[in-house]
C-alpha cells in the first residue's frame, strides 16, 4: 500500500442545495426534492420528473461565469466549473505560490450534457460537446499547466478520475489534483433513451417517493444533476502548507464486469472484486470499515446484486454495517454520482453521520441488511467505502479514512 493521499478541498451542487452543507442539512433532514422537469417539456415521456438543482443555481452560474464563456458551455460544464470553484477556495490553496506544472485537474464525465432540441446552426457546437470541456475550461480559469483530462466510466466515472488523480500524485507528477465529476444529462431526448432502457420510475404521480432503493416496490432510478469535485494532495505538500485536511483517500478499487453491457452480473461478482480491491489498495481488513454509502440505484437487479456483493465481500460484518443510499434524496447523479458521492462520505466521516435511505418503507425481502431508512444515525467512522458501480460494466470503490 502507497502513501494515502490528503482531502484539502471540498465542492458540492446537488438537487438538495447548491454547497456542501445545504446539501449535507438535505440529507439529514431526509429531504425529497424530485419534481416534474422544468428545464425541457417532458411531455409524452414515460417518466416526467427528475432532481434538477434548485432555480438559483442559474444566477450562480451568471455571477461567476462570464457570459461569453457560459454561451459555450453546457450546463454539466458549468456545473463543472462552478463545483471546482467552491473546492478551490475550500482548500485555501494558494495557486500564484504554487508550481502550476505540478497541478493537475480531472474530471469524470460520460459527455457535456449537450443535446440541442433542434437543426439550427450552433456556432459553439463543438466547444459544447468536447469530452474534454469540464478539464479543458477548469484549466484555463486557473491557469494549470499540468496534466488535465476527462475519463468517461458512466456512473463511475468519478471513481475512475480519482484513480487518476491519486496515481498521478503517487507517481510524483502532481503535488496537487483537483478531480471528481459532473454531469447534467437532462433532456427530452436523454431521458426518453433511459425510459427506453426501462431503467427510469415512471412514478409520474408522486416523484417524491419514485427513488425508493432497497424497497420492495422500486420500479427504477431518478434522473439527476450534480456535482462534486475534490481537492487531492500528497501528506507532504498539504502539511508543508499548513492544510486542514479532511481525512485521507486511498487508491480506488477498479474492476469490470464482462458481463452485460446493461446488467451487472448475478450474485454481483463484479462488484464484489471492486471493493476487495479497494480493501486491499486501503490496507484494511473487512472488520475495518464502518459505512457503506451504496451505489443503491433503486432498480431491480442494482439492489439485489449490490447486497449480494457486500454479503460475499463482508460475510457476517455485512449484518453489522451501516449502508444507505444517498440517491433516494439526490436521484441519480450519472456520471456526476461518484464525485457527489465521494464528497458525501467525506462529510459524513468528518460528521460522524451516516445520512439515510429514504423511502425505504417495505423492505425487500432479499435485501435484509442494515440500510439505515428514513433517519440518520450517529455512528463513529474511521473508514467509510463508496460504491459506484457503472452502465457499461465499469466498477469503481473509493475508500475514506480518518486523518489521524
Amino acid at each position: 500500500m502507497k502513501d494515502r493521499i490528503a482531502v484539502t478541498g471540498l465542492g458540492l451542487m446537488t438537487g438538495l442545495g447548491l454547497d456542501l452543507d445545504s446539501t449535507w442539512q438535505g440529507l439529514l433532514s431526509a429531504k425529497r426534492v424530485a419534481r416534474q422537469f422544468t428545464l425541457f417539456d417532458p411531455t409524452g415521456l414515460p417518466a416526467t420528473f427528475g432532481v434538477e438543482l434548485p432555480d438559483q443555481a442559474d444566477e450562480l452560474f451568471k455571477e461567476t461565469i462570464q457570459t461569453r464563456k457560459r454561451k459555450q458551455m453546457t450546463r454539466a460544464n458549468m456545473i463543472a466549473v462552478y463545483t471546482t470553484k467552491m473546492a478551490v477556495e475550500d482548500s485555501g490553496l494558494d495557486l500564484e505560490s504554487l508550481d502550476r506544472e505540478r497541478v493537475g485537474m480531472i474530471y469524470g464525465a460520460t459527455g457535456t450534457g449537450y443535446a440541442p432540441q433542434s437543426l439550427e446552426i450552433d456556432e459553439n457546437r463543438i466547444l459544447k460537446n468536447m469530452a474534454s470541456a469540464p478539464a479543458a475550461w477548469n484549466s484555463l480559469i486557473y491557469k494549470i499547466t499540468g496534466p488535465s483530462f476527462t475519463v468517461t466510466s458512466a456512473c463511475s466515472s468519478g471513481a475512475f478520475a480519482l484513480f487518476s488523480a491519486i496515481q498521478l500524485i503517487q507517481s510524483g507528477q502532481c503535488d496537487t489534483v483537483i478531480a471528481g465529476s459532473a454531469d447534467s444529462a437532462l433532456s427530452y431526448l436523454d431521458v426518453q433513451g433511459f425510459c427506453s432502457l426501462h431503467a427510469l420510475s415512471e412514478r409520474n404521480d408522486d416523484p417524491l417517493s419514485a427513488s425508493r432503493p432497497f424497497d420492495k416496490n422500486r420500479d427504477g432510478f431518478v434522473m439527476a444533476e450534480g456535482g462534486g469535485i475534490l481537492v487531492l494532495e500528497s501528506m507532504e505538500h498539504a502539511k508543508k502548507r499548513g492544510a486542514k485536511i479532511y481525512c485521507t483517500i486511498s487508491l480506488p478499487g477498479l474492476g469490470s464486469e464482462a458481463y452485460n453491457i446493461m446488467s451487472p452480473a448475478p450474485g454481483g461478482a463484479g462488484m464484489a472484486r471492486a471493493m476487495k480491491a479497494a480493501l486491499s489498495n486501503a490496507g484494511l481488513k473487512k472488520e475495518n470499515v464502518d459505512y457503506i454509502n451504496a451505489h443503491g440505484t433503486s432498480t431491480k437487479l442494482n439492489d439485489i446484486y449490490e447486497t449480494q456483493a457486500i454479503k460475499e465481500v463482508f460475510g457476517d460484518k455485512a449484518y453489522q454495517i451501516p449502508i444507505s443510499s444517498t440517491k433516494s434524496m439526490t436521484g441519480h447523479c450519472l456520471s456526476a454520482a461518484a464525485g457527489v458521492e465521494a464528497v458525501i462520505c467525506v462529510k459524513s466521516l468528518i460528521e460522524n453521520t451516516v445520512p439515510p435511505t429514504v423511502n425505504l418503507t417495505e423492505p425487500d425481502a432479499e435485501l435484509d441488511l442494515d440500510f439505515v431508512p428514513n433517519t440518520p444515525r450517529k455512528v463513529e467512522l474511521n473508514h467509510v467505502m463508496s460504491n459506484s458501480f457503472a452502465f457499461g460494466g465499469q466498477n469503481g470503490v473509493c475508500i475514506f479514512s480518518r486523518f489521524k
